[in-house]
């Protein structure tokens, strides 16, 4: 009985709310990112799963795959993304300016957003 090796003591350790708060915010704000990107993704592959499956349905059975099944999404043009981050860039900037936050925050979507209008009207001008 006496051969026993003594007990260790056990270090406590005492977590506050002011090393918990800060701590989860940090898992939050690099997880978050990683799990949207992985739901994107995983819809996505879903998508082309799906696609492919009903297209090799239709190669079994001898039908043909109408041509509209296989072009891609049709993405958003210049014109509707610039509109939409300049909206964005306006409304960051009131929301800012009422806050009392500085409201040039908004100028960065909004300049993106005429980047992106700019860019559209030169390619809808060529021949």
């Amino acid at each position: 009985m006496g051969n026993r090796a003594p007990r260790r003591a056990r270090k406590e350790t005492n977590i506050d709310s002011a090393t918990l708060i800060p701590l989860a915010g940090m898992l939050v704000i690099f997880i978050l990112p990683l799990c949207l990107v992985g739901i994107i993704l995983y819809y996505k592959h879903r998508r082309a799963r799906i696609l492919h499956e009903t297209v090799a349905r239709l190669a079994e059975r001898g039908m043909p795959v109408p041509p509209e099944l296989l072009v891609p999404a049709r993405r958003r043009t210049g014109l509707q993304a610039g509109l939409v981050l300049v909206a964005m860039g306006i409304g960051m900037s009131l929301f800012f300016f009422e806050v009392g936050l500085p409201w040039s925050i908004g100028l960065i979507p909004g300049l993106m957003g005429a980047a992106l209008l700019l860019a559209w009207k030169i390619e809808t001008s060529r021949p």
